[in-house]
């Protein structure tokens, strides 16, 4: 222990004494451990927004929506209308497999006009049932949610959706979403009215608002899988019935419904079951696409983690770099120190004496360098990250200290054959280098 104490003051005295070769050398490992928290990091945040995204969007999910490939036959055949997805559909997909989770039908309709208090707007429209709620649900609901009594009596009451503010971004960003965002009338209409309780008319039918759905802030809202209820171009919500009754959706257009099958287990069970139900009901299961969204997120995590590999594979060369680099000045240090080192074997130091003190001057520079990339790494997945408006990394406690660790055994290894040197030098020959 005292060896060790000896060669640690021996090492800190020799990097205060060579601060720009010292700099230089911790430089290179803490470039490696940059990389390694960076990647580690988006490795973190890739399980964290999947874990997210199972307790909002449910892993169990698939769609339903009609094969717009097969709307036209062929030139020479007779047009064959492809066949609709109905709500009476829906009801009776319900009635089959009454295990299903969510059974969310949605149509959509473009380009409403909504008025309220002589003021008038462009919407669009989303036709759901009360199971919408049950996914995707990245809100906060003052009033109340539709519910089944609204659908069997197409009761004309809607919700409205409340954007949050804008996450912080670049000046470019900004001014893109200013000149694109045609919600911005309807979004300042909600943003400077209560409109909970109170009557609107929508292409001139009168509808009450009976709730108010205020999305939450950008840094807490987790990611909702793209092609799935994702509402950010959707400004109201009414009962999919209502707004076909009222013919605002053509009572022939086929719906889109999401399915969460409630239980990973039993998925691939329910899968079958749902072609099953589209063969016998619509005579060809083809004539709809099934949207796996277990499958999409299984490729998404893969695609980011293969990245992240990647990333890490680089942070792993920078560390060798780093390595090489100080088993170099070692290898300096060792000749320009050759007298000393045969001075120090003259008065009784073995060879397990030098090979510490060198490997102990290594490894901390190695361990300098450690630190100043996982501080640097740190607040570059942190701080920077939000000033930039990339979204802050997700960093864990010990992917900082593995950093460390592993900048520490990088030094140790590429010190052991200086080291081993500078220990078989023969102290005579030593004691005669100028």
């Amino acid at each position: 222990m005292k060896s060790l104490v000896i060669a640690a003051r021996t090492g800190f005295s020799e990097i205060r004494a060579h601060k720009t070769r010292s700099i230089l050398s911790f430089l290179a490992i803490a470039v490696g451990a940059v990389v390694f928290i960076n990647a580690f990091s988006a490795i973190c945040a890739t399980y964290e927004r999947l874990k997210k995204q199972k307790d909002v969007s449910g892993m169990a999910r698939l769609k339903i929506s009609q094969n717009n490939s097969r709307l036209f036959s062929s030139p020479d055949a007779e047009y064959t209308p492809p066949p609709a997805f109905t709500y009476e559909d829906v009801l009776l997909l319900k009635r089959k497999m009454p295990g299903l989770y969510m059974v969310s039908p949605e149509a959509r309709d473009w380009h409403d006009v909504l008025e309220y208090n002589g003021r008038r707007v462009n919407t669009n429209l989303l036709g759901v049932a009360p199971d919408w709620i049950k996914r995707d649900f990245v809100y906060t609901l003052r009033g109340r949610f539709l519910n089944w009594h609204d659908m069997e009596n197409k009761l004309r009451v809607c919700v409205l959706i409340k954007k949050a503010p804008l996450p912080p971004g670049n000046s470019f960003e900004k001014s893109m979403f200013k000149k694109w965002n045609y919600a911005a009338a309807f979004d300042t209409l909600v943003s400077h009215n209560d409109l909970l309780g109170k009557p609107v008319k929508i292409e001139g039918v009168n509808f009450t608002v009976i709730g108010i759905l205020e999305e939450l802030p950008a840094s807490k809202r987790p990611e909702v899988m793209m092609g799935y209820s994702n509402s950010k171009d959707i400004q109201i919500l009414a009962p999919v019935t209502t707004l076909t009754h009222f013919e605002f959706i053509n009572a022939r257009n086929s719906l889109d419904v999401s399915i969460d099958t409630g239980s990973e287990q039993t998925f691939e069970e329910s899968l079958k079951l749902i072609k099953n139900f589209l063969k016998i009901r619509f005579g060809d299961e083809d004539s709809f696409i099934i949207e796996n969204q277990m499958e999409l997120i299984r490729e998404r995590t893969e695609k980011s983690v293969k990245n992240s590999l990647m990333t890490i594979s680089l942070g792993m060369l920078a560390f060798i770099a780093g390595g090489i680099g100080i088993m170099n000045v070692t290898l300096a240090t060792v000749f320009a120190r050759t007298k000393e080192i045969g001075v120090r074997r003259a008065i009784g130091a073995n060879r397990g004496d030098i090979m510490l003190q060198f490997i102990v001057e290594a490894v901390l520079l190695g361990l300098i360098g450690g630190v100043l990339g996982s501080g640097i790494g740190y607040i570059w997945n942190g701080p920077v990250r939000v000033i930039f408006g990339m979204g802050g990394g997700a960093i864990e406690p010990w992917i900082p200290l593995v950093s460390v660790l592993i900048a520490a055994f990088t030094s140790f290894a590429f010190a052991i054959y200086p080291a081993w040197v500078a220990a078989n030098l023969k102290p005579a020959d030593a004691l005669r280098a100028e």
